[in-house]
């Protein structure tokens, strides 16, 4: 569709109805197809044909081809005549995880020194969500309130920049966290570590709250190696 604007009298111009509509639209898009990287609905090696997702999704292609060049160009897919979910080498993952530790410990850091009663609010909504999943054992549930309760921290540092930096790196692993096979029931084992991450922001304690997050992602790197490790066998 071709952008066009309307001119106003000091000069300037605004977008038409029409370009708003499909700013809004290919945004949707967008926020649709992270989330299932996110929460490993495309697995590693999936490769996204255009037309079948946009069929998916409910939209036209145009959209869905936007979502994903934009998606390439943050490293979450590969373009190899079509669209390609990565499959992340053990080497590439631990990096992720080195980088992860970095960013999300001073994220957790900072939001506990940010934390206000309603930005406190959305994190125990998705805490909670987190925790009744895992006690159902959905996986599916889990892992898109644990992203959510990652990404709210992130946040509530305040800090654009920094939160930009942090979610690349999930739509990256997204894809490979869900192949990881945890033992029925295991999800509840990530529930201490979120538990404490929550109380620390709660009651301000940056390095409390740091060394929570911190600790959950070396954990859950511990799985993804395990199941890495068991594949090669």
């Amino acid at each position: 569709m071709d952008r066009k604007e309307i001119a106003l009298a000091d000069g300037s111009s605004m977008p038409t109805y029409r370009t708003l509509v499909q700013d809004t639209l290919n945004e949707q898009i967008y926020q649709q197809i992270k989330e299932k990287l996110i929460i490993g609905e495309f697995r590693p090696g999936d490769r996204l044909v255009l037309r079948n997702l946009a069929a998916a999704l409910g939209t036209s292609v145009v959209p869905v081809r936007d979502a994903l060049q934009k998606l390439e160009s943050l490293g979450a897919l590969r373009l190899e005549r079509t669209f390609i979910v990565p499959l992340l080498t053990i080497a590439e993952l631990t990096e992720i995880r080195d980088i992860r530790v970095a960013l999300e410990g001073l994220s957790a850091a900072r939001a506990a020194r940010a934390a206000t009663p309603e930005s406190l609010a959305g994190l125990r909504v998705h805490f909670d969500a987190m925790a009744e999943a895992a006690h159902a054992n959905d996986t599916s549930r889990f892992l898109r309130a644990n992203a959510r309760f990652h990404l709210h921290i992130a946040d509530m540092s305040n800090s654009p920049i920094l939160r930009d930096m942090i979610e690349p790196l999930w739509l990256r692993m997204g894809p490979s966290v869900r192949l990881a096979k945890a033992e029925p029931g295991k999800l509840t084992d990530a529930i201490p570590d979120h538990e404490t991450a929550f109380a620390a922001i709660a009651a301000n304690d940056a390095a409390a709250a740091r060394r929570a997050v911190v600790s959950d992602v070396v954990n859950c790197f511990g799985i993804l190696a395990d199941s890495f490790q068991g594949a090669d066998e």
